[in-house]
């Protein structure tokens, strides 16, 4: 990447922002500022989709040039073979981090009954309805949850920001009235904030579209912690058309990175990758040439007719020459140095895999390690999911104060330093190792509730909590009958000797 092409310091911008507002003239360059980041994450984005103007490969051209074959009508080959490890090393992220769903809670202890709840005046300030509160934000954040799919929300984030760098999610209100969210490509939004990109102070988001004559238009949106103004026009040239008011308390339009430098996965290693591919081409090239190895007479005059009839019968006749004269017929074919090629290629496919910080799942080594092994083959990879889930949960906390502010609007108590994400690996789980572990944690005198957190198939501990109680529960009722029984039996004794005496 360009130093040029880099994600843009928006910071001198933020002083005229606050003092103007997001005007045409801000808008305008603004989006023109950010023209380059644009057109690099899109081109990551296009590579990632294999489109043969994008991916080098497709454009390669003949190493040598031989003008005599061109002038006979012949053609020369050039095998343009590409080798999508730039594909497979954001699927495996993407399938790693968010092939399993994110667990969003609301808190439920003393802390959150006492955020979440309204205060009554009567004399002295009584908390009231706390533990009622709680189960309604804990339903409203489901229901946000859920409506929106975070499940295929959150792999969409996170193939764009392994991609390209970094994601932008977009809140708003929809139509019938509920809060939603959006992923919103990184070639299409830029935040200016005073901290992070995930708790932006101002937010742009701008795309192209086609309309019913086939004309290229833009339009833009800029967002505050009250409206959003609409544009239109092109980058570096937009005329504000309207404002309306978002209905949030914050910017709804945030980024996520995937690191703090915003770098995507494969980023480091694409010279390495279109490598691999002109190497393999190359060979390509050498194995078609000379498929069918070139035969020779050496001092043997023969006709092209005769030629001709001995690729047809598989015999060819020498006929008798002066004697003492060398003759011969043979294959000439070309030597390969195929160890070298081997030795190159196997060279650059660790090093993709190893720059790139990406377990290599067809290495047999990898296939056949388990249990400390494994996580240990994962180490550099899962520090940088580990980077990217700070990223994220950071996201996320802003998120909640987003909706929360929506949510309160509408009289719903929602406290969001209540509300915590948990993202688990899409991991290989070995039951055995864990259950043997989680039992030794226990037996070692560890709490239930930290031990159980090792089980890395489960989502939700206070739900395996309770299914614990509840079998401890019916255990016990089984008795309580016969219990109650016994004792209604001894009471009828005791009734009956008193009327007796």
């Amino acid at each position: 990447m360009k130093r040029i092409e880099d994600y843009p310091d928006f910071s001198g911008y933020l002083e005229a922002v606050d003092e103007k507002g997001l005007t045409e003239e801000l808008i305008s360059k603004l989006t023109a500022r950010h023209t380059l980041n644009r057109l690099h994450t899109k081109e990551l984005y296009e590579r990632y989709k294999c489109y043969e103007d994008i991916v080098p490969i497709f454009g390669r051209e003949p190493r040598f040039i031989d003008k005599d074959l061109e002038a006979i009508g012949g053609k020369q080959l050039n095998n343009k073979l590409n080798h999508d490890f730039f594909g497979e090393i954001n699927d495996v992220m993407i399938g790693y981090f968010a092939g399993k769903a994110a667990a969003y809670s609301y808190a439920v202890d003393e802390d959150s009954l006492d955020e979440t709840c309204v205060c009554v005046c009567v004399c002295v300030c009584v908390c009231v309805g706390g533990e009622g509160k709680v189960k309604d934000a804990q339903k409203h954040l489901t229901d946000f949850v859920i409506r929106n799919n975070f499940y295929d929300l959150n792999q969409e984030v996170t193939k764009y920001a392994s991609v390209c760098g970094y994601a932008g999610r977009l809140f708003y209100v929809n139509k019938e009235g509920e809060e939603s969210c959006m992923v919103v490509p990184p070639f299409e939004c830029f935040v200016l904030t005073k901290d992070k990109v995930q708790n932006p102070s101002y937010a742009v988001r701008y795309y192209n579209y086609t309309d019913i004559n086939g004309a290229e238009k833009w339009k833009a949106e800029g967002y505050d912690d009250k409206n959003i103004y609409y544009f239109e026009g092109t980058p570096g040239a937009f005329q504000f058309i309207k404002a309306e008011a978002h209905l949030f308390d914050y910017c709804p339009l945030q980024l996520i990175p995937l690191n703090g430098e915003m770098l995507s996965s494969a980023e480091r290693v694409l010279t390495l990758i279109d490598e691999y591919d002109q190497t393999v081409s190359d060979n390509a090239n050498d194995a078609e040439g000379n498929t069918q190895a070139q035969q020779v007479f050496d001092g043997v005059d023969i006709s092209d007719e005769e030629i001709i009839k001995s690729k047809v019968s598989g015999s060819i006749l020498i006929p008798p020459v002066l004697q003492g004269s060398t003759h011969s017929v043979y294959y000439l074919t070309k030597d390969i140095n195929d160890g070298f090629n081997e030795h190159h290629l196997d060279r650059l496919e660790r090093n993709i895999y190893r720059f790139s910080k990406t377990p290599n799942l067809n290495d047999q080594s990898f296939g056949s390690a388990s249990g400390i092994s494994l996580k240990f083959k994962l180490t550099a990879f899962e520090a940088k999911c580990g980077a990217f889930e700070a990223k994220i949960s950071g996201a996320d906390t802003y998120m909640f104060k987003v909706i929360g502010s929506a949510f309160n609007k509408r009289g719903i108590i929602f406290d969001y330093l209540q509300c915590y994400s948990e993202y688990k690996r899409n991991f290989p789980v070995d039951v055995a190792s864990e259950a043997n572990a989680v039992q030794a944690l226990i037996n070692a005198g560890v709490p239930d509730e930290i031990a159980y957190n090792y089980l890395s198939f489960v989502d939700d501990i206070g739900y395996l909590m309770e299914l614990k109680e509840k079998k401890k529960q019916d255990a016990v009722d089984m008795f309580s009958p016969d219990d109650d029984k016994d004792e209604h039996a001894d009471d009828l004794e005791g009734d009956n000797g008193d009327d007796e005496s």
